[in-house]
């Protein structure tokens, strides 16, 4: 039943409807074009066994095993707090992260960087593939690790174009018109219910009058009535006299003029 009134009531102030619409529309615009945008690349890259292992003929692709606890030291090293400022300063206003590949088993880590824009988040990859070599040969030389029997790292992809990420525009954008189109539903309805009630109270106000003063006139007309029959009902005063009696200078008159007839 609320629905079905709550629908009558779109359709009888369906000009609210449109402008709360239009308005939700307008802002869902506005807070698409105002939120920033974020651009994302990435580069995947490899371990591979130093030379000593494979031999001058051998294929590093099959001796990969054991490498991954050297992609835990790699990786800790390169987000670690110093090496990380460096990286951050070479590429203000960007951010990266360097993890292993959990997909595979291999000695695989990513490097992804997120930028405001694209040529940010390609600069800052092209700084993390050149920085892991370094990286990776700074440690094994504070091993003093021959250079011949050293891991070596090989990119296996990277990003030529970094990818748009409109994800949190497009989810704000929703919450928005979602919110608007809510809010402007139930507005519509309490306003077309106020003005509603009003009106009824206006009528029942001015039904109110008319039967007042019609009660009134109706009063008045009675006592009018009743005054009038009570006018026409009731004898004049002197009807009330009797006519037997009367007043004592005529019974004085009267006795005077017998004594007077009896001395005769």
């Amino acid at each position: 039943m609320y629905l079905r009134d709550l629908l009558r009531s779109l359709v009888r102030r369906w000009y609210l409807l449109v402008a709360g619409l239009i308005i939700t529309g307008v802002a869902a615009v506005g807070l698409f074009s105002v939120l920033p945008v974020s651009y994302h690349s990435s580069a995947s890259m490899v371990l591979l066994p130093p030379k000593t292992a494979t031999g001058d003929d051998g294929n590093p692709f099959l001796q990969l095993g054991g490498l991954n606890q050297a992609v835990d030291v790699l990786t800790r090293t390169l987000t670690s707090d110093s090496e990380s400022r460096r990286i951050l300063k070479a590429n203000p206003g960007a951010t990266f992260t360097v993890a292993p590949d959990g997909t595979t088993s291999g000695p695989i880590f990513i490097a992804t960087s997120t930028a405001p824009t694209a040529a940010k988040a390609t600069a800052m990859t092209d700084t993390i593939v050149a920085t892991v070599p370094v990286a990776l040969a700074q440690i094994q030389d504070g091993l003093s690790v021959q250079p011949e029997s050293q891991i070596d790292v090989l990119v296996i992809s990277q990003d030529a174009k970094p990818t748009l990420d409109s994800k949190i525009r497009l989810q704000a954008s929703a919450g928005i018109i979602a919110l608007g189109v809510a809010l402007t539903v139930v507005a519509t309805g309490l306003i077309d219910g106020l003005l509603r009630s009003r009106r009824r109270l206006r009528a029942s106000s001015r039904t109110s009058g008319a039967n007042g003063s019609r009660s009134a006139a109706a009063l008045t007309d009675g006592d009018t009535a009743r005054v009038a029959q009570t006018d026409a009902t009731t004898p004049p005063a002197e009807d009330y006299l009797d006519p037997d009696m009367s007043s004592p200078t005529e019974t004085a008159v009267r006795g005077r003029s017998a004594a007077a007839t009896r001395r005769r």
